[in-house]
């Protein structure tokens, strides 16, 4: 089972730090607020997503709503909106009178995770009979291959992120809204957690089981997709205590 060095100097922040106003200043200089098709709050949101993912918010650091509104010359009611959606969705955690962080996702959790995530998937393949269209299996085929270059390139975000995108391929397929939103968050919080674990998961298994889905849904042969899917569950998580 080959493994690859997690991120060198990234480090997960186990203890509450100070608000960085650099931060906020640095993330809100990337920010385009627009609402020619979203508000404020939606457009902001995703934004934020996209800078936590892209590790510019580091997992436990705190975000400063009016630094970020005054930043943006805003006002905080969009922005508040935006970090309650992000708490919502389980990236960003909170205490009131206390702090707004983005989530340090434990090992655990991302092993708890990941297995509601299969149930998920499973719901969702079952949905759509593992027939998919040719549109989308293209999709999924690039991901998977820029999923291996990134892999080769030791890119550790750019794995998440691949990952990520070759599975949400398949999850827009359901008509099954409340199945959507929650597939989303559950793949949204592994994506934050596998960058901070101690180690990279088993890539083999994890690209394997990618393959072993493409097969099964190019051939639309659902019991094929189901043995992938269990495939997938074989992943260990590094650093997850095993339950008693």
């Amino acid at each position: 089972m080959r493994k690859i060095a997690a991120i060198r100097g990234y480090h997960v922040l186990t203890t509450a730090i100070f608000v960085r106003m650099d931060t906020a200043a640095a993330v809100a200089r990337e920010i385009s607020i627009s609402t020619s098709r979203q508000t404020v709050g939606e457009n902001l949101y995703n934004e934020l997503l996209a800078a936590i993912h892209a590790g510019r918010f580091e997992p436990g650091e705190r975000i400063n709503d009016v630094a970020l509104a005054r930043e943006l010359g805003i006002s905080r009611t969009p922005v508040r909106e935006a970090l309650q959606k992000l708490r919502t969705l389980g990236v960003v955690e909170a205490e009131p009178n206390r702090f707004t962080r983005v989530a340090v996702i434990s090992p655990e959790t991302v092993r708890d995770y990941t297995i509601v995530w299969g149930a998920l998937m499973r719901a969702l393949v079952d949905e759509i009979d593992a027939k998919v269209p040719a549109k989308t299996l293209r999709q999924m085929k690039q991901h998977a291959t820029a999923f291996r270059n990134a892999v080769k390139s030791g890119d550790a975000r750019k794995v998440a992120l691949e990952n990520f995108e070759f599975f949400t391929s398949l999850s827009t397929l359901t008509t099954n809204q409340p199945l959507y939103r929650t597939i989303e968050s559950v793949q949204h919080v592994i994506r934050l957690g596998s960058v901070t674990l101690p180690d990279w998961v088993d890539i083999e298994t994890l690209s394997k089981g990618q393959e072993l889905l493409l097969d099964a849904l190019t051939a639309s042969d659902l019991k094929a997709a189901h043995k992938a899917l269990d495939h997938l569950r074989l992943i260990l998580i590094p650093g997850a205590k095993s339950r008693r």
